[in-house]
């Protein structure tokens, strides 16, 4: 059988100590890397709301910029508008010759006329 000791009873009991010294640091080490874990994923979760507002924004700018390109500035549409801006401005300085003209017919005397009766 087993004999156990002063010096194998002191061993055994320095083991144990060392053991139960060890497993609450352990359970402390772990209860704080637990706290820091939470904390992370509230910074994470803080983090992931900002992204997804910015990448929200990124897409209304994105938005408008296409509407921009594509509908307001396209050189198609520029074209377009140009050609109708020209077309006015063209009509725009022949009636303003023709009125000239007319102005221009008319003195601002008018000849007496004579009323003929039947």
């Amino acid at each position: 059988m087993l004999e156990l000791g002063p010096r194998e009873l002191l061993t055994l009991g320095t083991v144990l100590t060392g053991l139960a010294a060890t497993y609450g640091v352990i359970k402390t080490t772990i209860k704080s890397l637990s706290g820091q874990i939470e904390e992370i994923k509230e910074l994470d979760l803080d983090v992931q709301k900002r992204v997804d507002n910015m990448e929200a924004h990124q897409a209304v700018i994105q938005n408008r910029l296409d509407i921009m390109g594509n509908e307001i500035l396209a050189p198609q549409i520029l074209k377009k508008q140009s050609e109708r801006d020209g077309s006015i401005d063209t009509r725009l300085n022949n009636i303003e010759i023709q009125i000239d003209r007319l102005y221009k017919m008319h003195n601002g005397k008018h000849p007496s006329v004579e009323r003929t009766e039947e």
